[in-house]
């Protein structure tokens, strides 16, 4: 119990920072996945083999539980606000121009949700949740570079459905 303890105060701010980001700053939500997270941590500190480093794997069982939690509760979430990389232009577009946008943008989307995955991983942390590439790492138990090549890729991967789509329509 005392080890449990120990790995509470030292890990929780962190997997509840984590967890805010995974949850779009839902502090209430964040909050009751961090406490589900080092509930299902008490359980199963038994089977932890030390194969990943202790955060890496808290980072993991936090993953999972706010992916349970969304698979349960589904929510629409409204992309409008969310900068791409992918999609980024200058300017002021007018109606047709920012509709043409939407589109592209809700497609790119679809695009990534429906990637393989390391690289939807990868590119959700990244475009989505605004994480670093050592914090993608540190979460995934790849190398910081191996995370960079990853979201090149997949980003790239992307560009191409995205040029195939535009010549599709």
């Amino acid at each position: 119990m005392q080890e449990f303890q120990e790995l509470y105060e030292k890990y929780s701010r962190y997997v509840y920072h984590f967890l805010l980001k995974l949850t779009n700053s839902n502090a209430d939500l964040a909050d009751e996945l961090t406490q589900e997270t080092f509930f299902q941590v008490y359980l199963s500190l038994p089977k932890y083999k030390g194969d990943s480093g202790i955060l890496t794997w808290i980072c993991g069982i936090a993953k999972n539980v706010c992916r349970r939690y969304y698979k349960k509760n589904p929510v629409t979430v409204e992309f409008s606000g969310i900068e791409s990389e992918l999609l980024k232009g200058g300017g002021f577009p007018g109606m047709e121009e920012k509709a043409e946008q939407r589109e592209l943008y809700t497609r790119a989307v679809q695009e990534i949700m429906e990637m393989k995955g390391k690289y939807r991983e990868v590119l959700i942390y990244r475009l989505f949740f605004d994480m670093s590439f050592h914090e993608i790492a540190e979460i995934m138990g790849i190398k910081e570079n191996s995370a960079k090549v990853i979201y090149h890729r997949g980003k790239n991967m992307i560009r191409g459905r995205m040029e195939e789509y535009g010549d599709d329509r």
